[in-house]
């Protein structure tokens, strides 16, 4: 089987490609032997912006120190 909008080889167990969704062909693959890799089970993805991110403690005494370091 092969992806004939990505020009990949695909297993025979697929009728529609996992990367773009398009129909399988059934064209010989270029590659013999490939087998089907499993996916991990579809978990939603936490956005960067609903993850808290930690502040850093404000504090007179470490700005005093990296001044003095100057």
């Amino acid at each position: 089987m092969r992806c004939k909008a990505c020009n990949v080889d695909l297993s025979e167990t697929y009728t529609i490609c996992p990367l773009c969704g398009e129909k399988a062909i059934d064209e010989p693959a270029r590659l013999q032997g490939l087998k089907p890799a499993p996916y991990p089970h579809n978990v939603p993805v936490k956005k960067a912006e609903d993850e808290k991110k930690e502040k850093t403690p404000f504090s007179i005494e470490k700005i005093k120190a990296y001044f003095s370091m100057i």
